[in-house]
């Protein structure tokens, strides 16, 4: 019984001992992760052949990234705290983003199709609740993909001195105003100008979890669209077939639709602005999507890469992978719900 407690004493303290680490070297951990990354980016090509060895090895990095981050952010901020239920929310929608490949592949290796079929429906309806959630009782006015985004770690380095600065001041969660402690106003170099922002990474946390009240009734409507469009497409799916263009025609034209109504808004944050950004880049990945892919830009795309290869010095290297791993890539990540 000794061993056992001893044991687990001593997985505690290496807990605790890799948390301290990871806040201490931010860098150090931003290069092992993206060294884990390029592993995986090389070995899931190898790995073909067994593509549930591939998804698991392309969505350990990110589940790392994501561990990671929630230890600098309660090491450093952990007076920023998101409500409970919103900050548990987005942890998880962007674990299902990391790994809902993962799943479906295991699914499919377990039940066949129609497991397949039957978990991409589960998870997409828990990720439409989850985000639905955020929107109407948490008052997002826009969802990021992933949630919880990667943590800035070059600009929370060149924002230290910032920290040494919110020692002698603090921000009102409400209004965002800096108010200079009583500590600090004992300083022999006290001046009566009002104190810096702590930092400019504790603002855009601030900025991010600020409650917005006036929701405007067309930036909801562009959301809710966008995130029901998962379901509305798998639901015409299961009734026209994956052959079929009513279920690629009704996303695109759901997506633009959102698109358009978002266009009209310009009280946009920066980071609401990245993300309408992102939504519109998605739109290039039709072409790569079934039935489009299949009838239009299929031949196409393997007649540029071959061309490439040919033309230009080195380029074989990278568009002869590309090509043989197309097929693979369009089959599992290419659909109107991932994006």
């Amino acid at each position: 019984m000794a061993s056992s407690k001893d044991v687990k004493k001593t997985l505690v303290q290496w807990c605790e001992d890799y948390k301290r680490w990871i806040a201490k070297n931010p860098n150090l951990v931003s290069d092992i992760e993206s060294t884990v990354k390029y592993v995986s980016f090389f070995t899931a090509g190898r790995l073909n052949s067994s593509t549930l060895a591939s998804e698991f090895v392309y969505s350990l990095p990110n589940l790392m990234v994501l561990f990671n981050d929630q230890i600098i952010r309660a090491s450093r901020y952990s007076e920023l705290k998101l409500p409970s239920l919103q900050s548990k929310l987005k942890i998880w929608l962007t674990v299902i983003d990391y790994t809902e490949a993962l799943f479906e592949v295991s699914a499919k290796k377990l039940w066949g199709e129609a497991g397949r079929w039957f978990i991409i429906s589960l998870i997409q309806l828990l990720k439409v609740v989850m985000r639905l959630i955020l929107v109407f009782r948490y008052k997002e006015r826009i969802t990021q993909t992933p949630a919880v985004p990667p943590l800035n770690r070059e600009k929370l380095n060149n924002n230290n001195d910032g920290m040494q600065a919110s020692k002698d001041a603090f921000s009102l969660k409400r209004s965002g105003k800096v108010i200079r402690t009583v500590r600090s106003s004992a300083s022999q170099t006290r001046t009566w100008a009002p104190p810096a922002s702590t930092s400019t990474v504790e603002s855009e946390e601030l900025e991010n979890n600020v409650t917005i009240e006036s929701l405007k009734k067309s930036l909801l409507i562009a959301e809710t669209i966008h995130i029901l469009k998962p379901l509305v497409h798998l639901g015409c799916l299961s009734l026209s077939g994956p052959k079929n263009w009513n279920p690629w025609l009704l996303s695109f034209l759901i997506d633009l639709t959102s698109l358009k109504l978002f266009s009209k808004e310009t009280s946009l944050t920066g980071e609401e602005r990245e993300e309408i950004c992102r939504r519109r880049i998605g739109l290039l990945l039709y072409i790569l999507r079934s039935p489009f892919y299949d009838n239009c830009s299929r031949m196409r795309i393997y007649h540029m890469l071959e061309f490439v290869s040919r033309s230009i010095p080195l380029a074989k290297l990278i568009a002869e992978p590309i090509a043989r791993y197309l097929p693979h890539w369009q089959n599992t990540y290419f659909y109107m719900w991932s994006s």
